[in-house]
């Protein structure tokens, strides 16, 4: 199905934007909305500074590990569908080595039919990889969902907020259909309000829509045609 990708090379890109104000797209984080402008003017450098850093005290620490896997590939055993949140990274919530997890990640750990590059990932996993296990994980405090709670931005919406709202608006039709009963009680609370906020961190009703989230994900994943190839295979 694909040519297999050499392995012995990577590339990276970083690239800064500059500019004299930032603007947040309304995404609520764990405890709430979080909707600021503030004045950037500083260097980045300390940033890079402390990725660096980093990248030499990974180097360091398996390199017999980092040069097996150049040099023979890859093999994970686990495709890993996760949330794009900085909060929780798929190789330090697992305490995972390189090599362990095929990674994609967006917010809200959808999994769209439309969005060819979870649909690619999927189908280089399962295709060319082999990996075993294929894992949906989502959390608890979850921007994308918490956000698809709250009352959405007024409109007109810039590009971003355009954007952003498009791709969790799947969430938002299902916290408004669901009948998980921590949900419903969530909505009953909600009813009438002019402008619903973004829920507290522990609400059950936040929790147990992130977990009917996560549930969509593994249907539709599951119900894919890519999934089917490989099971017929």
């Amino acid at each position: 199905m694909f040519k297999a990708l050499p392995t012995s090379l990577f590339i990276f890109t970083v690239f800064s934007v500059f500019s004299s104000s930032t603007r947040a797209y309304s995404l609520p984080g764990a405890l709430g909305i979080v909707a600021r402008t503030e004045t950037v003017n500083q260097s980045p450098g300390g940033d890079f500074d402390l990725l660096y850093q980093g990248n030499q005290a990974f180097r360091q620490e398996d390199p017999a590990l980092l040069k097996d896997l150049a040099l023979n590939g890859q093999h994970p055993p686990f495709l890993f569908l996760g949330c794009s949140d900085s909060r929780v990274s798929e190789g330090t919530v697992f305490d995972a080595k390189p090599g362990t997890l095929f990674t994609e990640r967006n917010i809200a750990n959808r999994y769209s039919f439309k969005d060819p590059n979870v649909r690619s990932a999927l189908a280089y996993g399962l295709g060319e990889l082999h990996t075993k296990h294929v894992i949906v994980m989502g959390h608890y405090g979850c921007g994308g969902v918490a956000a698809s709670i709250a009352t959405p931005p007024k409109l007109p919406w810039d590009e971003g907020t355009a954007v952003v709202q498009g791709w969790i608006n799947p969430i938002r039709k299902l916290y408004h259909t669901t009948k998980r009963k921590e949900v419903v009680e969530l909505r009953q609370k909600n009813r009438g309000k002019s402008e619903v906020p973004a829920p507290p961190l522990h609400d059950p009703g936040f929790r147990a829509l992130v977990e009917e989230n996560v549930k969509v994900s593994v249907k539709k994943l599951a119900s894919d045609g890519i999934v089917r190839e490989v099971r017929r295979d």
